[in-house]
Order: structure tokens, then sequence, then C-alpha cells
């Protein structure tokens, strides 16, 4: 039976999204028509992620992405939509990305979590 994380199984009331997100913490720069701004990206699917930034995005709008893992290169997001914006927050869903970062994409979202033990 696979081991799965309570966060990586959190939906948003009516959630329709095809794929599960994994709760992440991870560094990226957004790049837009205007200019580039730092942030977190605060959940992660193969499809898409949630941002957590100090510059307001719009509904609709087209953005690029380079996320920062915790472990080897960073991952460049060639074209992104944002989908949703709540304050500081947005839900971007990934348009296009090379094959090799779809790969890594995925081996990502499919780890496991290991919750501890209780003792």
């Amino acid at each position: 039976m696979p081991i799965v994380s309570v966060q990586d199984c959190h939906v948003h009331g009516m959630d329709r999204r095809m794929d599960v997100r994994k709760v992440a913490s991870f560094n990226t720069i957004v790049a837009d028509k205007v200019g580039l701004v730092r942030g977190q990206v605060t959940n992660i699917s193969r499809r898409g992620c949630e941002l957590s930034l100090t510059k307001l995005l719009r509904r609709d709008q087209y953005i690029t992405l380079k996320v920062y893992l915790d472990e080897g290169p960073a991952m460049q997001i060639d074209l992104g939509k944002v989908r949703w914006v709540e304050e500081e927050r947005a839900g971007v869903e990934f348009l296009r990305l090379s094959q090799q970062h779809k790969l890594g994409l995925s081996r990502l979202c499919a780890e496991q979590v290991k919750l501890p033990l209780e003792a």
C-alpha cells in the first residue's frame, strides 16, 4: 500500500484538477512582459503550481517560471497561464516546458512522502 501524506491529498472545495498537487516549498523567479519577481512555489503537480508572490498577477496572464528544486538544476517552465489569483497567491497552468523538465516534474510529483512513525 503506498504511503501518502495527508497534505498531498489536500483539495479546495469544488476542485476539478486532474492531478493531485504536492505540497512544496521551492524558490522561483517569475517573468512577465514587465519584469522579474521572486517568490515561492507552495504546491506543484505535473500540470501546474500555486505561487506565493509579492507582485500581483492577473488572471489569464502569460508568464515564464524558473523553479529552483532542492536538488539538481532549476526547472524552466517556458510558458504558463495564470488561472486564478487570490491576493498574493496565484494558480498557474503549465502550457509549455521541455520534455526533460516534463520527465523531472513527473518524477518529483510521483515521489512518496513518508510520514514519521509515532513512538
